[in-house]
C-alpha cells in the first residue's frame, strides 16, 4: 500500500471504536442467564436525583478508586475527583433491554421506593455494582498476574473470582426475590435531615467472607446490607436492606429495624452518624459545594485514611 494514500486518523479512530467495542464484551449483563454485552448506565438515576445535586456546571464530587493507579505503584486508593454528570455513578451492570425492562417505572418515579419491589430492584442494582467493580479490578490486574506468577498473585486471583462468585449467588437471590420467588428480604426507609449527597452500594461483611464462608465453590451467598442514600426536595431518604437468610449474628437486620427514626437528631450525631454510613460505601457522590464546608472538606481529607484503616481492620 502506498503510504502517501493511508488515512492515519482514519486508522486510530477505527482502532479507538474498535477497543471500546471489545471492551464493552468484558462485563456481560448482570441478569442471571443473560449473555447480552452491558451498557454504561447510572447507579441511581441522573434526572432528577443527580442533577439535583449538581452545579451550574453540572459536575458531581465523587470518590473512587484508584486501581489503575495501584497497578502502576501508587498506593492512594481513594481519590476525591469531579466527574461531569454523564460520567458520575455510571457502570456497565445491565444490558440495554435489561436496563429499560427494570428500572423504567421506578425511575420515572425519582428513584423514590414505594413497594417492596422498589426497594428490591435498588439492592439489586447496588449489589450488581460491587460485582462490577471487582470484576473490573480482576481485568485490570489479569495481565500482570500472566507475566508476574507468584504465590500472592495466585492468591489474589482465586480469592476475587471467588468474591465475584459469591457475590452472583447475592444476585441470583435478588432475582428470585423480584420474580416473588422469596420474602426473606427486610428493608426500612428513613428520613433524615437534607444532605446533598446519594448512595447506592451493598456493604459486604468481610469478616464473614474471611472466616464464616468456607465452601469450597464459593457460591454461598455473601452476608451483606443494601444502602442507598437518595435527595428529595429537603430530605435525605436512607434506604436500608438486607437479607435475613444469611445475617448470621443479626447485626444487619438489627441496623435495619433499630437505626434511630428521630429527623431530630443533634446535628453532630447526624454528621457523625451519615460520614459512618459513607465510610463504609464506595458508591456515593455529593455536591461540589460540599468541599466548601469546613466539616465536610475535614472528612474529605480524612476520607482516605478512614477508609484504608476500615479495609485494615
Amino acid at each position: 500500500m502506498d503510504q502517501d494514500f493511508f488515512d492515519f486518523n482514519q486508522f486510530a479512530n477505527s482502532l479507538q471504536k474498535a477497543r471500546s467495542y471489545a471492551a464493552s464484551f468484558k462485563y456481560k449483563c448482570c441478569c442471571p442467564e443473560c449473555n447480552e454485552a452491558a451498557i454504561k448506565s447510572h447507579l441511581l438515576q441522573r434526572h432528577p436525583v443527580l442533577e439535583a445535586l449538581t452545579g451550574d456546571k453540572n459536575e458531581l464530587l465523587q470518590f473512587e478508586d484508584n486501581w489503575e493507579d495501584a497497578r502502576s505503584g501508587r498506593w492512594d486508593l481513594y481519590t476525591e475527583k469531579t466527574r461531569g454528570i454523564n460520567d458520575a455513578m455510571q457502570y456497565r451492570l445491565f444490558c440495554g433491554k435489561h436496563d429499560s425492562l427494570l428500572f423504567k417505572d421506578l425511575e420515572s418515579r425519582n428513584s423514590i421506593p414505594e413497594s417492596k419491589r422498589d426497594c428490591l430492584l435498588l439492592a439489586y442494582r447496588a449489589a450488581c455494582s460491587v460485582r462490577h467493580q471487582e470484576e473490573r479490578r480482576m481485568h485490570l490486574y489479569e495481565s500482570k498476574i500472566k507475566h508476574e506468577p507468584n504465590e500472592f498473585n495466585d492468591a489474589w486471583l482465586k480469592n476475587s473470582q471467588g468474591f465475584i462468585r459469591r457475590m452472583d449467588a447475592v444476585i441470583a437471590n435478588l432475582w428470585e426475590a423480584l420474580g416473588g420467588a422469596d420474602n426473606s428480604y427486610l428493608f426500612r426507609m428513613i428520613a433524615l435531615p437534607y444532605v446533598p449527597v446519594a448512595a447506592s452500594d451493598c456493604i459486604v461483611d468481610e469478616e464473614d467472607y474471611q472466616q464464616y464462608i468456607l465452601d469450597d465453590d464459593c457460591r454461598t451467598p455473601l452476608n451483606c446490607y443494601f444502602v442507598n442514600l437518595i435527595p428529595d426536595n429537603e430530605r435525605l431518604l436512607l434506604l436500608l436492606g438486607c437479607d435475613t437468610r444469611y445475617d448470621r449474628n443479626g447485626e444487619y437486620k438489627s441496623i435495619v429495624t433499630d437505626f434511630p427514626a428521630n429527623c431530630d437528631l443533634p446535628y453532630q450525631f447526624f454528621v457523625e452518624t451519615l460520614w459512618g454510613i459513607l465510610l463504609k460505601c464506595h458508591n456515593w457522590c455529593g455536591s461540589p459545594k460540599l468541599a466548601e464546608d469546613p466539616k465536610w472538606k475535614e472528612f474529605f481529607d480524612d476520607y482516605e485514611r478512614m477508609k484504608v484503616n476500615d479495609i485494615m481492620k
